[in-house]
């Protein structure tokens, strides 16, 4: 099963179980030099706390928040050297208290497998430490001791898989919050569009109507007339059609000023947390007319981000938007190994259904991490 969490909220328990550990090798290691063959720095006494030190190197990666190389193979392979570690200091000490490090190794559990599976696991890595102190150790108890430690395992596993479950929600309610601002910003955009545009129709069809008729009747005016009058009929004429040539050209700045800036909008959407990032490539200018177009680009980035953020293994996608000629194109470019989960999933039949409908062309690769590059056509654009 696939890391779903990258443990980037195991902070304080984190730290707690870095003093649950020093206290624990501390008392230990003093304890066993009162043991024969235990002398302080003695070969047995090194090998102990040689286990220890792996140990806790072992927890420090396997929480870390930063990528680590082979993932997630790599993470399953410091967890099992963990419980080796464990399985270890439990052969050479008699301290059932040891078995607290198996606490602090269930505790990590839940960020890997279902909290069902996490349950089973802990009962069955309870099992060797029961054989080793009844068979190796003689404790008649050993039974008893490993299956109250089970419970606290259980109960560590339970809290750490509350804390899982808030923190995703606290995610998902994040990644909510901002596809809403950037609605919000895309339909307060789309609203100042349509009045601008309403504002320029409205200049067109009166103003210059009348500023038309104006000059009809000033040319009609200048026919009928001579002299002096003639002349300023035709320089009424010439301010006439200077002002109507002003009202268009007004006209036409309005409705280039009506075109929706993708950057502001889009910038809703940039976000970071620890071991993933996005990164936005827009230029400054990039305008768009067309609300279907920028409602289509912000709906098909939210779903890559979605996409990223639970299922790739990568740490960085990149968003990529500029115009080519007439059309505008948009890359994701996702670092992380593809699987087929990912390629066939719904989000992205749903980023072809978008571009499909207005007239566009979509192509997915998988060479070197998700590549998706889409094109959609545009209208005249003011850059």
């Amino acid at each position: 099963m696939q890391i779903t969490h990258s443990l980037r909220d195991y902070g304080f328990e984190r730290w707690a179980g870095l003093l649950t550990w020093f206290m624990l090798a501390a008392m230990s290691l003093a304890l066993t030099t009162e043991r024969d063959g235990f002398a302080w720095f003695s070969p047995l006494w090194l090998v102990t706390a040689a286990l220890f030190v792996l140990f806790i190197v072992a927890f420090s990666f396997a929480t870390s928040d930063e990528r680590l190389p082979g993932e997630p193979h790599s993470r399953y392979f410091l967890l099992a050297l963990q419980l080796g570690c464990v399985y270890g200091l439990f052969w050479l000490l008699p301290f059932n208290f040891i078995a607290v490090l198996i606490t602090m190794w269930c505790a990590q559990l839940p960020y890997f497998v279902t909290v069902r599976t996490s349950i089973i696991i802990a009962l069955l890595v309870s099992l060797p430490q029961a054989l080793i102190f009844q068979l190796h150790w003689g404790h008649s108890g050993a039974w008893l001791t490993a299956l109250l430690f089970w419970a606290f395992h259980l109960f560590a596993i339970l809290m750490m898989a509350s804390q899982l479950r808030e923190s995703l929600a606290r995610q998902r309610e994040e990644a909510t919050n901002r596809e809403l601002r950037a609605t919000q910003a895309l339909l307060s955009e789309a609203n100042k569009q349509q009045e601008r545009t309403r504002i320029a129709r409205n200049i067109h069809d009166l103003l210059g109507h009348h500023l038309t008729a104006l000059t009809i009747q000033l040319q009609v005016a200048e026919r009928k007339s001579e002299g002096e009058v003639k002349g300023l009929l035709q320089q009424s004429q010439s301010i006439a059609k200077l002002l109507l040539a002003d009202v268009r050209e007004a006209v036409t700045e309005i409705r280039s000023a009506s075109a929706l800036p993708l950057q502001k909008i889009l910038q809703e959407l940039v976000y970071e947390v620890p071991g993933k990032r996005v990164v936005f490539s827009i230029p400054d200018g990039l305008h768009v007319r067309q609300m279907e177009v920028a409602d289509a680009v912000l709906r098909i980035i939210q779903e890559g981000i979605t996409n990223f953020m639970r299922h790739s293994k990568g740490d960085t996608l990149e968003v990529c938007v500029q115009q080519v000629a007439d059309e505008l194109v948009l890359e994701l470019r996702d670092n992380g190994h593809v699987s087929d989960a990912i390629i066939s999933n719904n989000g992205l039949r749903g980023m072809q259904e978008r571009v499909a409908q207005l007239g566009g062309t979509f192509t997915l690769t998988t060479e070197s991490g998700l590549r998706i590059a889409l094109r959609l056509p545009m209208e005249e654009q003011c850059q």
